[in-house]
């Protein structure tokens, strides 16, 4: 499972030498959210269960763009020139390269649903991006024919998605205990610690069994995730509320300060909270928020 696949390469170094190297070569990355057009849509009906959205994401025209992708709990599943790929679920942010105009289209499966569509630990992908034939095997090769031929880029995605209908049969929905985990550190009125140990005795399993389930499920431990959720909740904050302060974004949240978001922001993201919330604001500003990728 350690195939990368150069469509949408990830690298699991420290992000700080990923950002060095793509600094020198292309300049300085831009959050992923504020690079080129990105738009998603519901998926079928059918598949909303799984799946928490369809999108696409066009690459600026001109040099090839340097992004960070940020930590998100979410797994997907991607089209791009270069074909199918699974892109797994990241710890730390992700500086992918891609070609100028390069245009992507994927599934998004909602946190805990990718591990029984795959029928692979996630704890195989975590931080790793593996072409999708290594593990739907020979059937992909008509997908991505199909994907290829289409007229544009809604087709592309229906294709895509008449695909995942195709198997949805076989999938099943995430264990019990995972549900319960993702939903409760959804929430984020606590500390991750209290709400490991009051998910454990709510569901009354232990924390060991809970851990095992997690990596096979979510790609890490129920404390990792909940610190990217946390993330993701700062992130969301900034593109709302672009003018407030970081302190206020800080404890809203569920961080106990702006040094405690501090010191999470860099070491899942390498960017500094004012860089984040630059960026964001440049491209979030008042009365431009869009509907962008937020974890739910």
């Amino acid at each position: 499972m350690g195939t990368s696949c150069p469509a949408y390469d990830k690298d699991a170094r420290a992000p700080e030498r990923l950002q060095q190297e793509a600094r020198l070569r292309l300049g300085p990355p831009a959050l992923a959210q504020t690079s080129g057009i990105y738009r998603e849509q519901s998926p079928p009906a059918a598949l909303a269960f799984h799946f928490k959205c369809l999108w696409l994401h066009r690459m600026p025209d001109g040099a090839p763009s340097s992004i960070a992708v940020v930590p998100d709990g979410c797994s997907d599943i991607i089209w791009s020139s270069k074909g199918l790929a699974i892109v797994g679920p990241d710890r730390i942010a992700a500086f992918p390269e891609l070609p100028a105009g390069e245009t992507i289209i994927g599934a998004r499966f909602r946190i805990g649903a990718a591990a029984s569509w795959l029928r692979t630990p996630l704890r195989e992908m975590t931080g790793q991006t593996v072409p999708l034939h290594l593990v739907w095997g020979p059937a992909t090769n008509e997908i991505e024919a199909r994907i290829r031929d289409a007229a544009s880029t809604p087709e592309r995605l229906g294709v895509l998605a008449a695909a995942l209908l195709g198997r949805l049969s076989a999938a099943e929905p995430p264990p019990p205990d995972i549900a319960a985990c993702v939903a409760h550190l959804q929430v984020g009125r606590s500390t991750v610690d209290d709400a490991i140990r009051t998910l454990v005795r709510e569901i009354g399993t232990s924390e060991r069994t809970l851990r095992r389930h997690c990596h096979e499920h979510l790609g890490y431990g129920a404390k990792t995730l909940g610190r990217i959720l946390r993330l993701q909740r700062f992130l969301a904050a900034c593109r709302s509320r672009p003018g407030d302060t970081l302190a206020n974004l800080a404890v809203d949240a569920g961080y106990a300060d702006q040094a405690h978001l501090a010191r999470e922001a860099r070491g899942l993201t390498s960017f500094t909270p004012r860089e984040i919330q630059r960026q964001l604001a440049a491209r979030f500003g008042i009365g431009r928020v869009e509907n962008f990728r937020t974890t739910t």
